[in-house]
This record gives structure tokens, C-alpha cells and sequence, in this order.
């Protein structure tokens, strides 16, 4: 009788929960009606919704649901036994809406990792001509800042401000699960110029873009530490087996109005009056140099300084842009592909700047049996380009010679008639031949410097699956990455002597010959294993085990030369021999990495996962462990899944998550921790010598983030927030360490320092209106970001000197990269009478007030006129001891704004980026109103102090300014806080078939960087010189973004 009760136990044990029958409706987010959506449920019949959306069928509770339906993302539902159902999908076309996860070695649709942003093509805007100019604004935390408006420079990327001192601090990219690096180095021929790292990408060519900062970034290990982001590019993995055709064209403008307020001839004749006292001891010689100025008028080259050129206009032209891209992809049950040709021209607002890039993407897909399956990938690009010299070079920089030459003299040479000839005046003065006056001619250097750059890149991956059960899988990847870049550049001089010829320990340079080639190669392999199921239909387990390797090398070879024949010859074979040098140097970088993956769901109710990697980077010492542990572990709670929220219909989607885990930075130079060698001239004869002596126990950074928040969407998907907190320490911070002095070599790097950021990021989508006609959508990011360094070994600072004698300071208790100076005193900081300079000093000799002038560091007094420095430390002289902190370039806030109207198929967008809280050092400005030489001066300069009694903020003009009103202090440094209109685009999107064979497409037009609202005074508040991080904030006399209308067409056939 036991055995019998033993059982009949077990048999109702074993028998399902009866089920029960429930009617339900499935809408989409605008409250319509879905209709032909499909609903299964394992061991149920599957039902599909009828004309009003409504449905009726058999579910047991705590089953799963499974709702899809033609346009709209996947939905499945656990049942709670409700009596009714209202499903709710959102449409795949929703605007900044996706459910698809780019996520290490796979993609993943109706995942709840709310941790992880991610950014689709359909949201990319229409105008956006890179990579860059998609992503900026859109992802919570991160920031993307324009290096400038040269064509092919990108954006230098960060995520939660700087974490780094002297490793790589942008995050690591990985495409199509390929870790993608290439060099972030800028050109050591053709200054000023980073090329980007995405500019060999064509943006229709990218699918979804992801970014990782929390738990799953640590599978990256020692390369996560800036977090991850990930692309993936189209790929040959639709299920539609038809052949289809699609072309992406766009058609435009972009110019640049942005000018700085610069002196006309009138302005200037006065400035020059007052400068010249300065220079001159007698006013007869002054006006024989400057014959204009004299009210004798019959002097015989007057007719040389009857101009009033504004120069900056003479640089800039309207250019053409044009994008296209043709798509042909297809294929049957076993095999797939998908080809895309594209070719992209840009011609820069800048005279004869310009570029080229033809492109292609070949993806094809093999199903080799139902368990075995191949995937390749291969990018090609060509790129070819014309550039201009940027940052601070006086002779070549294009801006800055436009900003300094004199108004009154002209572009061309002309006669005594006013006739103007074919050949670019010269760098003199007019007639007056003394080197102290000259300043190059701006059209001669943007019409005969040549400054050219080709580029050969090729990106190929390879993916072999193998899939025993739907369960178990096992995967390979290949990936390569090779970059053949050449570059050169001629700087004339000789025939025409128009561009000023630059001189260095060798002696004059006439004109310089610059030629080199960098190449790259990248190698990266991959295998993993992945388990995934579904216990019961409640406990679900994810778990992946893999190991990757990449090895990189980098080759550059260079050389310089000068003073050809003459400025035909353009090449390292025509130079002389006294100061021509080769240099160059090659790098190799591996990384091996092993990890593992746990993650368990329990009824859709919660989710925890943990994650473990382990590396090893050749960047790091040969006396310290090779190899570093890297865990995280993460927890989300769907609360909208619980039955007491379950039944709130207004809920979508509620969930709180937190992670915690470790990362590192291992992407720094082999040679801080190895010996390398340099090339030295000597003697004309170039050499080999030692270069530093390495710290053989150097190892990887470490960071550890915590992140928290939660993550929810209401009323049908309408308002969708996301708040986050993240703490981010990094520590063992590779820095400068204080003892390389005594080797009297390079720096000798340590592990010393430590930086935290911390902070919130928020974001919103809401859609106040949404019917199935019209949509307002409006939302945006914004991240808050406090950025401190903690810790400096046993140093209280480092100070970095820049080349024009500012100086950055990286200080316990202040943000990373400071602007360090001096601070003026007051609103009016001139000394305004005579009285008051003389008195500036206020000290007791012997019981005695006494007072005297402040001096300068050396010796020389502060007269009436002069700037008044704060004397920090009260002792009369301005010197060092006198500097503080001024600001930084780290923003308090930034982030990404945008509106959209939509009516039936019309639809107009607005998208904004801002960053509040920043400072930025305007060197430009510097130059412009240093009342300190001949050169053309800002029409601030026509506040300058003159006469005694005056109150001011602008100094008096006096040649070579041997005081130091211009020294670096808080005079140079501004709030750049902006606020951008991103771009504005009009667009329709229709589906209907157009002319028998257009089966649906977009027209639109769209404007780019149309208007911008900033306290600062340079051209444009956004710019980075390179990918440094120390250089954040710098303005070198980089080339302003310029404004872009574009018209556009997306046509499906």
C-alpha cells in the first residue's frame, strides 16, 4: 500500500499544471491594434491576433509567451495568471528605441541588460557623414569632441572623464568582435593632424553600436579600463532570401563663417603707431620703414600698403561633399551575402584641402549543415588626402598667418597702377626687408604647401559556429587588421619667398621635404564555448568560456630634409646634406586572455551573473607577475515581472541593477618598460643611441567600477528613464616617476598614482504625443562627472610645459590635466596710472612702509599699463612661486539633447550636444592680443591702455613685451561651455513602389553644425588637438568645424 501512495504522488507530480483560458489584445506603443501577431507557448497551440488585435488561448501560469509579430521587436512574457493579457510591442522603427544588445561575440534581441547603451543604424542621423558624427550625444557617458573641421580627423573619445596619465584613455573598440586598434599617434610630418581611427568605415556600412562599462566589459580585462565599445557592421544574416538593392546617397555643402574679429587697415595703422614708438628709438627711421604712416604721401611704394585685405576670407571657400553607397545582398537557405561599394569625396572649407575614400564591405555566410555554419567579412578602403598644417607653427599654419599678416598688405604682388600681378606677394613687409616683420603669405600656403596623405586598410574576420544542440555551441574567430599609411609634405619658400623659411640648430630651412609611411598589422584569434538554456521554463543559465590572443605591430619610417634647388624639387633626393635625417621606430604589442561567464534568470524575476578573465600584456615589465585577474559580478531585479507590479499596465518595464568589478589598462607603450632606441643627428651624420632606462616592474593599471541604478519604461514604452550612479578608482596609474633625472634620460614611468570619477548618468525618451498619424518625441543624456587625482606616489604634482610655455598641472585633489598659472587681479587687471604701478608693492624696511613697482622673475618692473598679477605669495615678484590652478577641461556635464516631430511619413529632427563646466586655454587668442610685434592684432586690442589715468583689461602695445603681459595666466583662459545644434534634418520616408522598381526609400535634407551658443571666443568651443588627454582643452589654432547643408537620398529597389 505504500508503494502504491509512493506512486500515484509521483504520477500528480508529474502531470502539468492545468491550464487556463485567457483572452488578451496586442497594441503597439501608439495604443493601435497589432493584428496577425503571433503568440506560442511551449505545449500550447499557437494563436494569431485577429483584425482588432485581440486573441483567446490556453496558457499555464508561469509560462513564457512568446508575441511577434511583422515590424515590430520580439516580446516574451512570463504569464501570472492574470484572466487577461494586454501585450504590449514596440515598433522596430521606433526613434533612439532598440532591444538589440551588441555584446562580446554575439548580438542579443529582449536581453535585460540595462547596463549595456546601444545606438542602432535606423537611429543614426540621416546627414552624418562618419562614425563620429552618428555616435556624438548619443550614449550616456560617453563623450565624443570634434579634433577640428580637417577633413579625416575624427573625435577624441572618453568615457567618465580621464582615468589615465600616460596609457591609452579612449575605450577600446572591438568590431565585429574583433578588437580593432589601430594607431592613435599624431603625424610627425604634417603638423597638427590625428587622422580617426573609424575614417576607413563608411557609416551605412554599420549596423548597431554598443557600449559596455560595467561587468561585461571585464572580459576584456586589462584592454576595459575606458569601457568597450562595440560595432557591428550589416552582415549576411537576414532570413529574407530575395535579392535586394539599396543605394545611400547624399549631395552637399559645407562652408566656414566663423571669423575672428581682426583689425582693418585704419585699426591697425593706429596699433602700428604705438607699437612702433616701442620698437624704434627715432620716428624718423619708423617712417621710413613704414612710409604709409607718414603724411607724405608721394613716398614712391606707398602704392604696396593701400589695401585692406581680410585675410581669412582669402582661405576659405564653399566645398562639395559627396557620399554614396550602393548594397546588393541576397542569397538562399545555405548561403547569404551582402556587398556594399561605396565612395565618399569631401572638400574642406578650407582652400585645397580636400579628401577621398572608395570603400567596400563583402560579407557572405555559409550554412555548411544544420550543427556547422562559416561567416567572413572583409573591409577594403583607399583613402587619399590633401591637408594643411595646424597647431602652432607660425610659418605654415594657414589661420595663424591670416591672423598675423598685416591688413594693409595685399595676396598677389602688384604695380604702381594698383594692378595686381599672378605671384603670391612675398613674406616682407612690403618693401621692408627686416626678418623681424615677417609673417607668411596665407593663400601662398594653402595654394603651393603640399601636404598629402594615402592610406591602404584592409579588415578581414573570419567566424566558424559550431552548434552540436541548440543548447551548446562553440565558435573560432579570426580577425586582421593591416594599415599601409603614406604621408609627405613640401613647404616652398625659395622661388617666391612667401612662406617665412623656419630655422633650427642646422640653420634656415627654405623649404622642407618631409616623407615617411607607417604601417600597422594586427593579428587576433579567438575561440569560445557557450551553454545556454531554460529549466522548466524558470531557470535559465548563459555560460561562456574562451580565450583570445592579439598581436600588433607598428612600423613608422621617416625623413626629413631642406633647401632644394629650388621649390620644383620636391623630393628627399634634392635636398642638401647638412640637415637631412631618417628616423623611425617599430613597436609590437601582445595580449593573451582567458575568461569565463556565469549568468542564471530566475523566472524572468532576477538575474546575476559573475564573470573572471585573465591576462597578460608585453607592455608590462619582465620582473613583475605577467599575468593579472580581472572578476566582476552584476544582479538586476525585474521588478515589473513581480505579481504586485504585474498588473500595473503602466508599467513596461522596471528594473534595478548593480554591478561591481575590476578592469585594467595594459594599452600603453612597450618601451616603458624595455629599453628602445632613438635616432640622433649628429654632425650631419644620424645615429642610434639609448633612449631611457626602463622600469623592468612595471604592470597594468587597475580600475575598479561600481554602477547602480535603475532602468524603466511606462505607458506603453512612452517615457523611457534611466538613472545611474558609477564610482570608478583607478590605481598602480602609470605616471612620470621623480628619479629619471638621475639617469639623464627619458621618463621612467611608475605605477604610482590613482584617479576617481564619479557621478550619474541620466537618460529619457518620452513621446508626450503618439497616435498612429503624428509623434513628438523629445529626450536626451546627460552624465555629471566629478574627476580627482588621489594619489602621486610621493609627489604632490606634475607640471607638463607645453611648447609655448603654458603649463598643465596633474595635482592630488584636482582634476586630472589643470591649466597652471598666473591669476590677474581684478575685472580691469591693467595697472591704470602711473602712481598705482609705481606703489604696486607695499613692504616695512626698518620699521618704514615703503613701496615700489612688482618685477617679473627677471628683475624687469611692471610700469603703467602692464598687467597686474596676484603676488600669490606676497614677496614682489612675479615668478613661479605666484601660480595656481585655473580651470580644466574636464565639463561638469555633457551629454546629448533631441526633438522629433513625425506626421505620417514627413519628420523633422533636432539633435544637440552640450558640455557645461569646462575651461579652455584660447592660445589663439594669445597670439592675437599680445601687442608684442608688427602683426595684425583682435579688435580687442583697440582697448589697450595708452594713456595714464586709462582703465582697461588690455595691456599697452610694447614690442617683445620683455615684462610678461602675455605670460600664460588665467588672461588665456575661458569658459567653454557650449551648447550645439548638432544637426537639423527634414526627411520623408515612403514605402509605396515609385517608377515599377523603387519598392521604398527617405528623402531628406539636413543640416550639420548650423549654430552653436558659447561664452567662448574662439572660432569654435569644440576641438581636440589629438587623442592625448593632456592636450584636452588646448586651442592650437585648430581648423573650426565648418557649417554642412546636405541633401540626401536612402532608396530601396
Amino acid at each position: 500500500m505504500k508503494q502504491f501512495y509512493t506512486i500515484i504522488t509521483a504520477l500528480m507530480l508529474a502531470l502539468p499544471t492545468l491550464a487556463q483560458a485567457v483572452e488578451g489584445i496586442v497594441i503597439s506603443s501608439d495604443g493601435q491594434a497589432v493584428r496577425g501577431a503571433v503568440l506560442s507557448s511551449p505545449g500550447q497551440t499557437t494563436v494569431v491576433t485577429g483584425e482588432d488585435g485581440t486573441f483567446r488561448m490556453d496558457l499555464q501560469k508561469d509560462a513564457v509567451l512568446s508575441v511577434w509579430a511583422d515590424g515590430y521587436y520580439y516580446q516574451q512574457i512570463r504569464y501570472k495568471g492574470q484572466s487577461s493579457l494586454k501585450v504590449v510591442l514596440s515598433r522596430q522603427d521606433a526613434h533612439k528605441y532598440t532591444e538589440s544588445k551588441v555584446l562580446p561575440f554575439r548580438v542579443e534581441q529582449n536581453v535585460n541588460l540595462s547596463e549595456v547603451n546601444t545606438l542602432s543604424k535606423k537611429d543614426f542621423a540621416l546627414g552624418a557623414r562618419s562614425v563620429e558624427q552618428a555616435l556624438q550625444g548619443e550614449l550616456a557617458g560617453l563623450q565624443l569632441i570634434n579634433k577640428s573641421g580637417m577633413m579625416g580627423e575624427g573625435a577624441f573619445l572618453s568615457h567618465h572623464g580621464i582615468q589615465t596619465l600616460a596609457a591609452n584613455a579612449s575605450p577600446l573598440v572591438v568590431i565585429n568582435g574583433v578588437p580593432f586598434m589601430p594607431s592613435m599617434d599624431e603625424s610627425q610630418l604634417i603638423g597638427g593632424f590625428s587622422k580617426s581611427i573609424f575614417q576607413a568605415y563608411n557609416i551605412y556600412d554599420i549596423q548597431d553600436i554598443s557600449f559596455l562599462s560595467g561587468a561585461e566589459a571585464s572580459v576584456y580585462g586589462s584592454l576595459g579600463a575606458n569601457g568597450v565599445l562595440l560595432i557591428e557592421t550589416d552582415g549576411a544574416s537576414s532570413d529574407d532570401m530575395d535579392t535586394k538593392i539599396s543605394y545611400h546617397g547624399k549631395f552637399g555643402y559645407n562652408w566656414n563663417d566663423r571669423r575672428l574679429p581682426m583689425m582693418k587697415s585704419s585699426q591697425y595703422k593706429s596699433y602700428l603707431s604705438d607699437i612702433g614708438m616701442t620698437y624704434y628709438n627715432n620716428m624718423e627711421t619708423f617712417f621710413a620703414n613704414f612710409p604709409f604712416l607718414s603724411p607724405d604721401e608721394r613716398d614712391a611704394y606707398n602704392y604696396l600698403y593701400r589695401f585692406d585685405t581680410d585675410w581669412q576670407n582669402e582661405l576659405f571657400r564653399r566645398g562639395v561633399t559627396t557620399d554614396h553607397l550602393v548594397r546588393v545582398e541576397g542569397g538562399d537557405a545555405i548561403a547569404k551575402y551582402d556587398i556594399s561599394l561605396g565612395y565618399q569625396h569631401d572638400e574642406g572649407a578650407l582652400k585645397n584641402t580636400q579628401s577621398d575614400r572608395f570603400n567596400a564591405q563583402i560579407n557572405s555566410n555559409v550554412i555548411v549543415s544544420k550543427k556547422f555554419e562559416i561567416g567572413t567579412s572583409i573591409g577594403l578602403a583607399f583613402l587619399n588626402g590633401s591637408y594643411q598644417e595646424q597647431g602652432l607653427i607660425m610659418e605654415t599654419n594657414p589661420l595663424l598667418a591670416a591672423y598675423r599678416r598685416a591688413p594693409v598688405l595685399s595676396p598677389y604682388k602688384n604695380d604702381m597702377a594698383g594692378n595686381l600681378l599672378e605671384t603670391y606677394a612675398s613674406y616682407y613687409y612690403g618693401n621692408n626687408t627686416n626678418t623681424d616683420f615677417i609673417v607668411s603669405n596665407p593663400l601662398a600656403i594653402v595654394n603651393t604647401l603640399a601636404a598629402d596623405k594615402r592610406q591602404y586598410d584592409i579588415n578581414i574576420n573570419a567566424r566558424v559556429l559550431y552548434k552540436p544542440t541548440n543548447q551548446l555551441s562553440f565558435m573560432a574567430l579570426l580577425g586582421l587588421y593591416y594599415n599601409y599609411d603614406q604621408e609627405g609634405i613640401f613647404v616652398p619658400g625659395i622661388n617666391n619667398k612667401d612662406v617665412v623659411p623656419q630655422f633650427d640648430t642646422y640653420g634656415e630651412s627654405k623649404n622642407i621635404v618631409r616623407q615617411g609611411v607607417n604601417e600597422t598589422f594586427n593579428s587576433f584569434y579567438h575561440l569560445n564555448a557557450a551553454y545556454n538554456n531554460v529549466f522548466d521554463d524558470v531557470h535559465g543559465v548563459d555560460l561562456r568560456l574562451g580565450g583570445q590572443i592579439i598581436s600588433n605591430s607598428f612600423e613608422t619610417d621617416m625623413g626629413v630634409g631642406r633647401n632644394t634647388a629650388n621649390d620644383f624639387y620636391q623630393t628627399l633626393a634634392d635636398v642638401q646634406r647638412v640637415g637631412r635625417f631618417f628616423s623611425g621606430y617599430g613597436a609590437k604589442w601582445s595580449w593573451l586572455n582567458a575568461y569565463f561567464q556565469a549568468a542564471y534568470t530566475y523566472s524572468d524575476l532576477f538575474r546575476v551573473a559573475a564573470n573572471v578573465s585573465t591576462d597578460g600584456a608585453s607592455s608590462t615589465g619582465v620582473n613583475t607577475t605577467r599575468m593579472g585577474v580581472f572578476p566582476s559580478a552584476s544582479a538586476t531585479v525585474m521588478l515589473a515581472n513581480f505579481d504586485f507590479i504585474k498588473s500595473a499596465e503602466a508599467v513596461n518595464r522596471l528594473n534595478l541593477y548593480a554591478d561591481y568589478g575590476k578592469t585594467g589598462n595594459s594599452r600603453f607603450s612597450h618601451t616603458y618598460g624595455s629599453y628602445y632606441y632613438v635616432s640622433r643627428l649628429y654632425q650631419g651624420i644620424a645615429g642610434i643611441v639609448r633612449n631611457n632606462v626602463p622600469n623592468t616592474e612595471i604592470k597594468w593599471e587597475e580600475n575598479l567600477k561600481a554602477n547602480m541604478g535603475i532602468d524603466m519604461a511606462l505607458w506603453r514604452h512612452r517615457v523611457q528613464i534611466k538613472l545611474g550612479y558609477y564610482n570608478n578608482r583607478a590605481t598602480d596609474v602609470l605616471m612620470a616617476g621623480s628619479e629619471s633625472a638621475l639617469y639623464g634620460t627619458g621618463v621612467h614611468y611608475v605605477n604610482d598614482a590613482a584617479i576617481d570619477a564619479n557621478g550619474f548618468d541620466l537618460s529619457l525618451n518620452v513621446s508626450p504625443v503618439c497616435t498612429r498619424n503624428f509623434k513628438w518625441i523629445l529626450g536626451g543624456n546627460i552624465t555629471q562627472l566629478n574627476n580627482k587625482v588621489t594619489s602621486l606616489g610621493n609627489r604632490t604634482h606634475i607640471i607638463n610645459k607645453l611648447s609655448d610655455g603654458a603649463a598643465i598641472i596633474t595635482k592630488v585633489g584636482e582634476s586630472p590635466y589643470s591649466f597652471y598659472g598666473y591669476r590677474t587681479d581684478g575685472d580691469y587687471p591693467v595697472y591704470s596710472t602711473v602712481k598705482e604701478a609705481q606703489s604696486a608693492y607695499k613692504y616695512t624696511e626698518n620699521g618704514v612702509e615703503c613701496s615700489r613697482p612688482m618685477r617679473n622673475r627677471n628683475g624687469v618692473e611692471f610700469q603703467a599699463g602692464d598687467i597686474k598679477y596676484v603676488d600669490q605669495n606676497n614677496d614682489g615678484i612675479i615668478n613661479d612661486l605666484d601660480r595656481v590652478l585655473l580651470g580644466s577641461a574636464t565639463p561638469d556635464f555633457y551629454g546629448g539633447l533631441f526633438n522629433r516631430f513625425q506626421y505620417k511619413g514627413f519628420a523633422i529632427d533636432l539633435n544637440f550636444v552640450y558640455s557645461l563646466g569646462n575651461e579652455a586655454y584660447n592660445a589663439v587668442r594669445r597670439i592675437t592680443e599680445s601687442s608684442l610685434d608688427m602683426s595684425n592684432q583682435s579688435l580687442a586690442v583697440l582697448r589697450r591702455w595708452t594713456v595714464d589715468g586709462q582703465i582697461t583689461d588690455m595691456p599697452r602695445a610694447n614690442y617683445y613685451d620683455l615684462v610678461g603681459n602675455n605670460d600664460f595666466s588665467d588672461r588665456w583662459i575661458e569658459d567653454a561651455s557650449y551648447l550645439k545644434l548638432r544637426d537639423i534634418t527634414f526627411s520623408y520616408t515612403f514605402d509605396n513602389i515609385l517608377l515599377g522598381f523603387i519598392q521604398g526609400g527617405t528623402l531628406y535634407v539636413s543640416g550639420q553644425n548650423l549654430w552653436c551658443l558659447t561664452p567662448y571666443l574662439g572660432n569654435d568651443p569644440e576641438f581636440s588637438y589629438s587623442y592625448s588627454a593632456m592636450m584636452q582643452g588646448v586651442d592650437y589654432a585648430k581648423l573650426a568645424a565648418p557649417k554642412t547643408v546636405t541633401f540626401g537620398v536612402n532608396l530601396k529597389f
